[in-house]
């Protein structure tokens, strides 16, 4: 499953607390629900789609490589009171021969071989080439010495994310464009679809395309929430639910894809 939120989700908020802890809600929901890319769209009433990202890749990435990969920075100084994914990526201290583990390049030899760091208190060689910083995907082949080699994980291993323009995401097959202004769907609708599309907390996606010139003829349009009882379904409230909601018809349509 895949989502978008425009670069304007924060467009109600002043407070650089909220705005981190809205951030963590929605990494939190498209971590239960399994979500492999969150799409960041541009909205030019606002733009913050850099501290989006920043937040949400922090929070994506294992506790052991931050110092890495994120410099100190006053955009970050909350995110570390937010509550953990805990997704499979993160792993404990407890080393197994054969498990997967991400890493970093933290050292290049001036003959290629490199020594990653997987979250242990010795470095790791690393079997492969890499460049100094990169991050990498690692199976754990032994352990005295330690060295590790690239894998790929089985199953859900956390979510990716990626800035795009809405008039590319609506014209995939699979796109829903989330609004009251939508129907209720079949539950053999949800399976077929893998990407749900989601507006900011002052405009539905309908206005934003409006602005923006982009035509909506031909998306689907659901409605999540029938007969809500607020007047208002906030963002992070909406991604939520509507994965909530996505998740269970696609398992009893036969399984989650």
């Amino acid at each position: 499953m895949e989502i978008a939120i425009p670069s304007s989700s924060l467009i109600n908020e002043r407070d650089e607390k909220i705005k981190v802890y809205k951030i963590g809600m929605i990494a939190r929901a498209a971590a239960i629900f399994r979500v492999k890319v969150i799409h960041i769209y541009k909205d030019p009433a606002l733009d913050e789609s850099g501290l989006i990202r920043e937040v949400l890749e922090y929070l994506e990435t294992p506790q052991y490589l931050r110092k890495y990969l994120f410099p100190i920075k006053g955009s970050l100084r909350y995110a570390g009171v937010l509550p953990p994914l805990r997704i499979p990526s993160h792993k404990p201290k407890d080393l197994k021969i054969g498990e997967v583990r991400e890493g970093v390049i933290v050292r290049v030899a001036p003959d290629g071989t490199a020594w990653a760091d997987i979250g242990m208190k010795a470095l790791a060689l690393y079997r492969g080439k890499a460049k100094e910083r990169a991050r990498v995907t690692v199976r754990v082949c032994s352990k005295k010495p330690l060295v590790v080699e690239d894998a790929q994980p089985e199953g859900y291993w956390g979510y990716r994310v990626r800035k795009a323009r809405l008039e590319d995401l609506v014209k995939r097959r699979d796109a829903v464009v989330t609004s009251r202004r939508g129907k209720v769907p079949e539950p053999v609708e949800v399976a077929r679809k893998g990407l749900l599309i989601f507006g900011s907390p002052s405009e539905g996606v309908h206005e934003i395309a409006e602005r923006l010139g982009v035509s909506l003829n031909g998306v689907d349009v659901w409605n999540m929430f029938p007969d809500q009882g607020t007047q208002t379904v906030r963002l992070e409230e909406a991604v939520m639910g509507s994965l909530a909601i996505t998740n269970y018809l696609r398992y009893v349509e036969g399984g989650i894809r």
